[in-house]
């Protein structure tokens, strides 16, 4: 038997049935009814853990996508990281928040970066998702700039946006984050240290998620996203 319980994997939806969602309001998300809830089970079972998130790592294949950044002239991480939140943004899961007890689905989450500084310390970065690669790019490049003029380690409520952390000089097997409850639906990515390995270019990605929202499935959908984009980077980049 393939996988957890089933021999094909169900198709990736691209979100819930309306009905199950009961209120619409992009500045909180839209709240889903948890008596429709699909997933409901399985949202009670891990809610309240102590420690409700886990992580997984997983190596992307990059052979065809770092040398097509040398079109873009963006750099390596503006470029991945376009597409680290275009596979997020594709799956309805990590989209999720939980808020006051309630789920809250986003129809858009937004990147947020760590930026290494001169000092060798880090700031955070607040970023937005477009789906055009130019007005990312862009956007991307000024906000990590006025970041490295002026850095901070603001905190705050930051549902609407997930996070991205670059570690390029660690080509890690495993990594977790830190979190506090407010935040641990959040999922946060990390990029490691690239290598060659079988005549291939590979990458560590490591996702952290909340348990009560992502289940291994989504992240299968997520990898499986992510290395399509990353074989076809014309095409994702169109």
């Amino acid at each position: 038997m393939k996988g957890e319980f089933f021999e094909k994997r169900p198709e990736l939806n691209p979100e819930l049935p309306k009905s199950v969602c009961v209120a619409d309001d992009q500045s909180v998300g839209r709240i889903i009814d948890l008596e429709n809830y699909p997933r409901r089970r399985v949202f009670d079972a891990f809610k309240d853990r102590d420690i409700p998130t886990y992580s997984i790592t997983s190596l992307v294949n990059i052979t065809d996508f770092k040398p097509f950044t040398k079109e873009l002239g963006h750099g390596f991480f503006v470029p991945f990281s376009f597409l680290l939140s275009k596979a997020v943004n594709s799956i309805p899961e990590f989209r999720h928040r939980i808020v006051d007890g309630n789920i809250h689905e986003f129809e858009r989450v937004h990147p947020g970066y760590t930026v290494l500084q001169q000092d060798r310390t880090f700031a955070f970065c607040s970023s937005l998702h477009f789906d055009e690669f130019t007005e990312y790019g862009h956007h991307a490049k000024e906000q990590i700039r006025r970041s490295q003029e002026h850095p901070i380690c603001d905190t705050g409520v930051k549902h609407h946006m997930f996070f991205i952390s670059n570690l390029p000089w660690v080509s890690f097997t495993a990594i977790t984050h830190p979190f506090d409850h407010q935040s641990s639906s959040i999922p946060i990515l990390s990029m490691g240290k690239y290598f060659s390995q079988g005549g291939q270019l590979l990458m560590p990605v490591g996702v952290q998620v909340n348990h009560a929202l992502v289940d291994g499935i989504h992240l299968g959908d997520f990898y499986n996203l992510l290395n399509d984009f990353c074989a076809n980077p014309s095409r994702s980049f169109s």
